[in-house]
């Protein structure tokens, strides 16, 4: 599970990994579940969101750009 703190504006970005065959169906890639959020805590101006997701998922702060492999 991956804990991260944002404040208003910020977001996060959830997409397939490298190592995901293109060719895999959404089913298969969620088939152990859905990607749930949970809301640690809220503090004035920001917010602590843990995120449960499948390992094949790459998860990253918008503001950290993908670097190419």
């Amino acid at each position: 599970m991956l804990v991260l703190t944002r404040r208003a504006g910020e977001s996060i970005q959830i997409y397939p990994g490298d190592k995901v065959d293109p060719a895999m169906t959404v089913a298969e890639l969620f088939k152990d579940g859905p990607v749930e959020l949970y809301i640690r805590k809220i503090n004035p101006g920001q917010v602590r969101i843990s995120v449960k997701a499948p390992r094949d998922l790459t998860i990253l702060r918008t503001e950290l750009e993908k670097i190419p492999r």
